[in-house]
């Protein structure tokens, strides 16, 4: 009951405080509409970034057809692909194998070679290549097709082809015709992680220990618990906008259950929570409790991003919050199958909520 009661002391007090409310609901969602109105990331942008990385293919050769005698045209195309920089390539029998190779994301994308190549080409009739790319990797789709343009221009000048003999076109694997397809897994992460912090890092050293006392007394640890609480229900809150917001006003219809997605988010809110209520222990003003949100912050997105430190980011939430959401929207996966990226989460927040527990254990004066 002690538990229960400090949870509706929290909740009521972060209800009375409308501007925070404001912050977290109305921000997140006026963001998510300009994302919905403007377009979510640049062409440009992503060209520049695909130079110089790895392109891990598959290809799978249906062409039975006959043209030039002295080559397998179309066997001479894969060769000259696998030989492209940085391109891994894997041999698969069926259309069907690639598939199953890149749902489990194996490989970023498949090239089909159809029947009639090699003789639409010996002809010099239009040949066609397709490639299909993983539309969760931003990057997949525009470093595939410099791959596979490149390996036409290579193959073209290796056995003297001076016309339009091949085209590729492209399907983004995944997609939904959403604006916010790409930066909706992104921003749901960072905003409830975000929000969390900024909330929670005000959560003990803006509280007031003489309302607790008029309620009940009080344990440590049934304060801290109260507090963790009470803040993920409210990101909760908050997760339920930011996914019913652009499945319902901006077409993002992805196939994966709605309700498993919402569940998800309850890992990165209760991380981000976590963190902020430890911080919070230790500041001893609302202004040192502003400035360890930025230090979290920057901790977060600077250090987690994997950036300066590789392989650092795999300590922290953020890479298993978006990829998880990713695959349970958009790939359906269902919760059952997604430890892999639950546990990460659940440690990042507990160790933090256990030191948070510690921290304000060893505080003296009242509670």
């Amino acid at each position: 009951m002690r538990f229960f009661t400090l949870v509706k002391k929290e909740l009521a007090s972060i209800w009375a405080d409308k501007q925070a409310l404001a912050i977290i609901f109305i921000l997140p969602t006026a963001a998510m509409l300009a994302l919905g109105l403007t377009g979510s990331v640049g062409g440009k942008m992503i060209d520049n970034l695909v130079a110089g990385r790895e392109a891990k293919m598959g290809v799978v050769n249906l062409d039975t057809s006959v043209g030039d005698p002295r080559y397998v045209l179309s066997e001479e195309f894969i060769g000259i692909l696998a030989e492209q920089p940085s391109v891994t390539l894997t041999r698969f029998g069926t259309v069907h194998d690639a598939n199953v190779s890149l749902y489990y994301e194996h490989i970023i994308g498949f090239v089909v070679i159809g029947n009639g190549f090699e003789f639409n080409v010996s002809a010099h009739l239009p040949a066609f290549v397709s490639f299909y790319a993983d539309a969760l990797y931003i990057l997949a789709q525009p470093l595939m097709a410099m791959k596979v343009n490149d390996a036409i221009k290579d193959f073209k000048v290796a056995y003297n082809f001076t016309e339009d003999e091949i085209n590729y076109n492209t399907d983004d694997q995944y997609q939904i015709p959403s604006p916010v397809f790409t930066a909706w897994p992104m921003v749901i992460s960072i905003t409830l992680m975000a929000s969390a912090l900024m909330l929670a890092t005000q959560s003990v050293v803006g509280d007031n220990p003489i309302m607790r006392v008029s309620l009940t007394p009080s344990k440590r640890f049934e304060i801290i618990s109260a507090k963790v609480a009470a803040y993920t229900i409210l990101e909760m809150v908050e997760s339920a906008v930011l996914v019913l917001f652009p499945y319902l006003a901006l077409n993002l219809k992805f196939p994966g259950d709605i309700l498993s997605a919402w569940l998800f988010s309850a890992f990165i809110s209760y991380c981000g929570v976590s963190m902020g209520v430890f911080m919070s222990t230790l500041a001893t003003t609302k202004l040192q409790g502003s400035q360890f949100f930025l230090l979290g912050f920057m901790m977060i997105f600077i250090l987690g991003s994997g950036i300066f430190i590789k392989g650092l980011d795999k300590i922290f939430p953020m890479g298993y919050a978006q990829d998880g959401i990713k695959l349970i929207a958009y790939k359906s996966v269902t919760l059952a199958y997604m430890w892999d990226y639950i546990w990460p989460q659940l440690a990042f927040g507990t160790v933090f909520y256990v030191a948070a527990f510690i921290s304000f254990k060893m505080k003296k004066g009242a509670i």
